[in-house]
């Protein structure tokens, strides 16, 4: 270890000795001037135009500059939405004649099928709402539909952005050059591009995470209407979202400025919100998809998936964290799960033994809970696992199996009423 140190340490002092040493050769220095008079005319090529504009100018830059913000976060609040109507407004405000040169995202070939989509999507709630069995089918099919379609307009919004920040960032990114590196070791061209690049990818990050963390928190309307029993709920959800689009348009086009300020506030809380958010989506994304591909899961087989719920708070363990139930090697209880679904692996036991929890009986999934407090759940199990209870209870060596709340009564009552062959609530054993 100690060699390495040494042999880094004299690299370092010979790369800052060499520009001393060199300094006594004129044809060095040469080259050094003719290397820095190529940098200062790309900085000159790059902040030309933004130099040379009159007020006017640099007011009408900064504000479409700030136009792309607030356009995508209206387009992060509800992406098909979004791109739809911006797509049809700029095609139809625009002459004839240019209507050839508009952006891809801007062409009916894309707004078509998404306008299509749409209507079907609205096609969804008002049959949901007739059709009372067929409402969470069509809700968890509506959340698939927004999450597909929130990435297939990923690079098409993120692009948009990108476009638009790409010109100013790059200036940024030219000064910059010229007070780090005061020799320029690349030719002008290459350094225009470079920073026209540079200010590209920096714009598309910073679209990236503006649009994930407002979809984030906006698809939470999406899952709320998803696990809501209530009718009309998912109305005035879906109004709330377009609500917040229609404000962000109306006040841009009354005052750019204070649009700005409002979705620079959005972003905030957004971010502020990811990790909830985030967990409330993945969340959707697999109840979604068990209730509509009919997903059945043995729970004696493989590892049984699970959410957190408010029993694991207190351990330090959010609400609505994916991981997996599992056994410790005395027996007890234990829920592992990865922070983001990427981080380190955290473990956690459940307090007290096996025999002092039961399998819930839900509505649509089971639930771990304490057996005296059967209303209060540790452990929330997707759909996948229902019918399953007995099963659960047995290879975990839980006590029984129990209602959890008046979804999970009304369950049971049902299955008594229509003769199940095997009662939904088992006696506790002996």
């Amino acid at each position: 270890m100690m060699h390495r140190l040494v042999g880094g340490a004299a690299l370092l002092l010979a790369l800052l000795l060499f520009p001393v040493a060199m300094a006594g050769q004129p044809t060095r220095d040469h080259l050094a001037d003719q290397r820095l008079d190529a940098l200062n005319s790309a900085i000159d090529q790059l902040q030309a135009p933004i130099r040379d504009m009159r007020p006017e100018d640099r007011s009408y830059r900064g504000s479409r500059l700030n136009e792309a913000f607030v356009a995508l976060t209206g387009e992060a609040v509800n992406p098909l939405f979004g791109v739809t109507a911006l797509g049809i407004y700029n095609y139809f405000r625009t002459p004839d004649a240019l209507r050839e040169s508009l952006p891809i995202y801007d062409q009916p070939v894309v707004w078509v099928p998404l306008l299509c989509i749409i209507a079907l999507m609205l096609l969804n709630s008002t049959l949901g709402e007739a059709v009372p069995f067929l409402k969470v089918p069509l809700n968890a099919l509506g959340d698939i539909v927004n999450k597909a379609g929130a990435v297939a307009v990923l690079p098409l919004v993120t692009k948009m952005f990108a476009d638009a920040v790409a010109p100013m960032a790059a200036e940024h990114f030219a000064s910059l050059s010229s007070s780090v590196f005061p020799v320029a070791y690349a030719g002008e061209g290459v350094l225009v591009t470079t920073s026209h690049s540079l200010g590209w990818l920096a714009g598309a990050f910073v679209g990236f995470v503006v649009y994930a963390a407002v979809w984030l928190t906006f698809n939470v309307v999406d899952v709320l209407i998803l696990i809501c029993p209530f009718p009309g709920v998912d109305a005035l959800l879906k109004c709330f979202r377009l609500a917040v689009i229609g404000m962000l348009a109306g006040v841009n086009y009354l005052s750019t400025p204070v649009a700005m300020v409002i979705a620079v506030l959005i972003v905030a809380v957004s971010l502020l919100l990811a990790g909830w958010s985030f967990r409330l989506s993945v969340f959707g994304l697999v109840f979604s998809t068990d209730i509509l591909f009919f997903r059945k899961r043995d729970v004696g087989a493989g590892d049984v998936g699970a959410f957190s719920c408010a029993g694991l708070t207190a351990q330090g363990v959010p609400v609505r964290s994916w991981g997996r139930l599992e056994q410790d090697e005395n027996g007890g209880l234990a829920f592992s799960y990865r922070p983001w679904l990427i981080l380190q692996r955290r473990r956690i036991r459940l307090d007290g033994g096996a025999k002092e929890y039961a399998a819930g009986l839900g509505l649509l999934n089971p639930f771990i809970v304490r057996d005296g407090n059967p209303n209060f759940p540790w452990l929330r199990l997707p759909p996948r696992y229902r019918g399953q209870k007995p099963a659960l209870a047995a290879r975990f060596g839980l006590r029984r199996v129990v209602a959890c709340g008046a979804s999970g009564a009304l369950r049971s009552w049902l299955g008594e009423v229509f003769g199940s062959a095997k009662r939904a609530v088992e006696p506790p054993a002996a």
